[in-house]
């Protein structure tokens, strides 16, 4: 703001001490418009004597040429001729200015004055009056300086105040925010923008923190009850292997479960897209997970319609199914059924299982983090929890119907 100020008196200064030659050339094209305008030239030269010798307080001199520029007469008589100057052409920067008009077919009349003793009067004046403005310029440019001065601190006092309490943004607050209602217009979007960021920031955060805050909450029993078998096994030199691959398996499955868990938290999840059969995506799944049931003495039953597309990748839907399924075969009973249902509004897959149903008061408490069936079951309760956060994030839905069997919907995106 300060160079733009500057500059501006500068141009000021400069159209100034530039008036004074405008306003010389102004008065002499009045004052030759004048003078032609009341004797009218021959071409012959010979009524040249009539132009004024004496005009306005200065001396006039006359030369009129024909426009090749041979001289034809000149006035007043003994004076040397004033020099060509095609028509319309002038020289105002000497002692006497030179200025030519057409005054005729084929003539050219150059006319000059002696007008020193008027423009040193002239130069005079714009002195001072140049002496006057600068004093008067340099007051306005000490109030403008310190209004510009005093209008930045008011207007980044706002700025100040935000840039301070974003400072205080951290691990103890991070959930404090810049005010966007004192800022200047012209900054609210970069704070907003700002915030954004660190909504995003927070999220990350607060979904690192419950990761590992359910990590040490689940694997604190486990590991101490390994720890007393170990040093059980230490006191009375014999192992129980398979106490301890069933414990070991356990807190693996729970590992994992927290991971995928964290990973949907964050969004993390196999970000491929396109359209993807679901029946083909059910049969793959099914048919992996299929020794365990048969293992446990278990069996599935699908029932699908064929070429039913979602609109999303194969891998989150495969994960989601997985889960499903490993949820009924360690904490259902009886025989699985798999449905693919194609609706209006979106693909349903019903996995149900022949246990009894459940409260309708408590199905939302199911998909609760740790939410177990039964707290004597074993299993860390987070099966659920992955299965609809997955869901969410491929835009889809995952819900508990009041049906006569305990049975979980899946509802995947219309492709």
């Amino acid at each position: 703001m300060l160079i733009v100020f500057a500059l501006g008196i500068g141009n000021v200064v400069i159209y100034l001490l530039d008036l004074d030659r405008d306003l010389r050339e102004h008065v002499f094209r009045e004052q030759v418009a004048i003078i032609l305008a009341t004797v009218p030239l021959s071409d012959d030269g010979r009524n040249l004597g009539l132009l004024p010798h004496r005009f306005s307080q200065s001396d006039w001199r006359y030369s009129l040429y024909r426009a090749e520029g041979e001289l034809v007469a000149t006035s007043p008589p003994g004076l040397p001729p004033l020099p060509f100057v095609p028509a319309g052409g002038s020289d105002l920067e000497l002692r006497q200015p030179v200025m030519a008009e057409e005054v005729g077919p084929d003539r050219v009349l150059v006319m000059s004055r002696n007008d020193w003793d008027e423009c040193e009067e002239l130069c005079q004046i714009f002195r001072e009056r140049l002496a006057s403005s600068t004093l008067l310029l340099s007051g306005l440019a000490c109030v403008s300086l310190v209004s510009m001065y005093l209008l930045a601190g008011w207007m980044l006092r706002s700025v100040q105040r935000a840039a301070e309490l974003g400072s205080l943004i951290g691990v103890r607050h991070p959930d404090r925010r810049i005010p966007l209602e004192e800022l200047p217009t012209e900054i609210v979007p970069l704070a907003r923008s700002a915030n954004e960021a660190m909504d995003r920031l927070a999220t990350a955060y607060h979904a690192e923190r419950r990761f590992t805050s359910d990590a040490a909450h689940e694997l604190r029993t486990p590991l101490a009850v390994l720890g007393l078998r170990l040093q059980k096994a230490r006191q009375e030199g014999a192992v129980e292997w398979d106490v301890l691959d069933r414990d070991m398996l356990q807190m693996k499955r729970l590992v994992d479960q927290l991971l995928a868990l964290a990973r949907a938290d964050s969004e993390a999840m196999p970000s491929d897209t396109g359209h993807s059969r679901l029946s083909r995506v059910i049969r793959e799944t099914v048919a992996d997970i299929l020794p365990l049931y048969e293992a446990a003495g278990r069996s599935i039953q699908v029932e699908l319609e064929d070429e039913v597309y979602f609109k999303t990748g194969a891998e989150p839907a495969r994960h989601v199914l997985r889960n499903i399924l490993e949820n009924a075969l360690y904490h259902g009973s009886g025989a699985v059924t798999v449905r693919l249902l194609h609706g209006p509004i979106g693909t349903y897959v019903d996995v149900a299982d022949e246990g009894p149903p459940r409260d309708p008061n408590e199905f939302e408490e199911m998909f609760q983090r740790f939410r177990k069936g039964r707290q004597s079951e074993s299993g860390s309760g987070l099966g659920l929890a992955i299965v609809r956060r997955t869901m969410e994030n491929i835009g889809g839905s995952a819900g508990i119907l009041s049906a006569q069997n305990f049975t979980v919907r899946l509802t995947f995106p219309p492709a």
